[in-house]
């Protein structure tokens, strides 16, 4: 039986499954927005549906661990958050002066005078940097939620994962599993305690509800996960059996569990490891994309942009969009078909650009200009070191929640599709 590192190497470093995964699971949240955003609270939050909250944005953690683990390895401090930065930020400033520079002022309910100077305005502005704001003023404020884009909640954790995993770049513990093990044990352990030794008032006064117990820590505790299972995938089995037996456990905890297993720490003893495995099983197998989704990484596009164009649907659309079964569907659709446009061209115009920088400023590019440089001059550059295959296309590969990162353009074809005896998409 292969393990997921034998996997990994057969794929060159990069599952086959990987691609479709995010952009399944960034459509996923897109129809558990629409729901939560068009007046669907209880629908959301019962029975079943509930644990799309607790699962979806977690497992984006564990991919994102799990793929930047292995160029956090070989890369230095400076070079790895340079890739993050880059992957991250650029997207993002984009999203938030869309939001706040066009949406905002085509919609508003105030002059615009007052919305320009409201500290409001200002105030969204700090997404940028991670310090979270979801409302614009006036924008949206008759709508079931008055938020331009609450998935923005995630980004301040996205940035503590990345502060954690330079801390083990620095520290060297980055390739030790014990580490993480601790890392994981001290996370839990100091939930429990929190959760059932400290009041809600003290908790949420000190600020230890948030970060030990929330949905926060939970993503933290994903990311962790992730990151532990690169670190030991030469010794998990890629077993279809152990994958039924983790189906079977998610099943059984989506019945039996509700809303309030969000934020117990004790669930996620049983439920990480499992959502774990499911993720990274999934990656590394053989799962095609349609052929309108192999032109780049359109993950991040579509979690960036979905609620505000969700809103802009309720808004600008008939009043069955909200409350209303058939409004589910069909907001659904005019969401998703608009969201995906609009991440393609993120992905354009914005993404795909700004990741060419990375063969100018990181160190493997420097290289590159400097012997392109002394060949010109005639002189005779060094012989440099060469990384092997898998560690190539794992550095590339790396990418954050739920902005992916991939090798190159057009890259889920035909390269990827031959490993484990599959096949390119229509053939």
């Amino acid at each position: 039986m292969k393990s997921f590192g034998a996997m990994l190497a057969d794929c060159d470093g990069f599952g086959p499954g990987f691609n479709f995964l995010r952009i399944a699971l960034a459509f996923s949240i897109v129809f558990y927005h629409v729901l939560t955003n068009s007046g669907h609270w209880a629908l959301a939050h019962g029975p079943v549906l509930w644990f799309l909250e607790y699962s979806l944005v977690p497992m984006f953690f564990t991919l994102s661990g799990f793929l930047i683990t292995g160029s956090a390895q070989r890369l230095s401090l400076e070079n790895f958050l340079l890739n993050r930065v880059l992957r991250i930020v650029p997207a993002l400033a984009v999203d938030i002066l869309v939001c706040a520079f066009i949406i905002g002022p085509a919609v508003t309910t105030l002059p615009l005078g007052d919305y320009f100077t409201d500290a409001g305005f200002f105030a969204y502005m700090r997404n940028i940097i991670g310090w979270v704001h979801l409302e614009l003023p006036g924008v949206f404020t008759g709508h079931p939620v008055p938020q331009v884009n609450g998935a923005l909640w995630t980004i301040p954790w996205e940035i503590n994962c990345y502060i954690i995993m330079s801390v083990m770049i620095v520290t060297g513990v980055v390739r030790r599993a014990v580490a993480t093990v601790l890392l994981l044990a001290i996370l839990v352990v100091a939930g429990l305690a929190v959760e059932h030794f400290i009041s809600a008032e003290a908790g949420d006064f000190w600020g230890l509800h948030t970060l030990f117990v929330g949905r926060g820590s939970q993503l933290i505790t994903a990311f962790l996960c992730g990151v532990l299972a690169y670190q030991l995938r030469d010794w998990i089995p890629m077993s279809r059996m152990l994958f039924a037996a983790c189906v079977a456990v998610s099943l059984a905890a989506m019945l039996l569990l509700d809303m309030s297993a969000t934020e117990s720490v004790a669930n996620r003893l049983m439920l990480m490891p499992v959502l774990t495995y499911i993720t990274i099983y999934a990656g590394l197998s053989r799962l095609p994309l349609p052929k309108i989704l192999e032109g780049g990484d359109y993950s991040y596009g579509v979690y960036l942009y979905h609620v505000p164009f969700i809103q802009l649907a309720i808004l600008l659309g008939p009043p069955i969009l909200v409350g209303t079964a058939v409004g589910i569907v069909m907001l659904t659709v005019i969401a998703g078909t608009i969201v995906l446009c609009v991440a393609a061209a993120s992905w354009h115009l914005v993404e795909k650009p700004i990741l060419s920088l990375r063969k100018r400023y990181s160190l493997a590019g420097r290289m590159i200009v400097l012997g392109e440089g002394m060949a010109i001059s005639g002189a005779k550059a060094a012989p440099a070191l060469r990384p092997n295959s898998t560690e190539i296309r794992i550095a590339s590969a790396h990418q954050s929640l739920p902005s992916g990162e991939l090798p190159d353009d057009g890259r889920n074809s035909q390269a990827q599709w031959s490993c484990s005896g599959g096949y390119p998409p229509g053939k």
